[in-house]
């Protein structure tokens, strides 16, 4: 497993994760949390993978075709804790990611540039 991603910022009780990548372009990814079950012990700093087996190209299908995207689940793997966590696919376009993350980089909670 690789552990591609860095959280760079979490906040529970706003349900909020923001993942950096590590190489390439660096660019943040926003996520909604769904399920705090699994986090208790996480932090920002923790390296994170992402369970490549489970993200597909269905979503993308279904939003260039303007139907209703699926609420595909896929998983979070903690190399310092060994944790793992489930978490749901978010679509920055509909459910506002890239607003709140832009606001994070301006208050500069955030040292990235949202995925554009």
């Amino acid at each position: 497993m690789e552990f591609h991603w860095e959280l760079v910022y979490f906040d529970l009780d706003a349900l909020q994760m923001v993942l950096k990548l590590r190489h390439g372009t660096r660019r943040c990814l926003a996520r909604h949390i769904f399920d705090t079950a699994h986090l208790d012990d996480w932090k920002v700093g923790d390296l994170i993978a992402i369970d490549p087996e489970r993200l597909s190209m269905e979503r993308e299908i279904e939003k260039q075709m303007g139907m209703p995207m699926s609420e595909d689940d896929y998983t979070l793997y903690n190399q310092r804790t060994g944790g793992k966590a489930p978490i749901r696919k978010n679509e920055w376009e509909v459910e506002g990611t890239t607003g709140w993350l832009n606001e994070l980089i301006a208050k500069g909670l955030v040292n990235c540039k949202a995925w554009a």
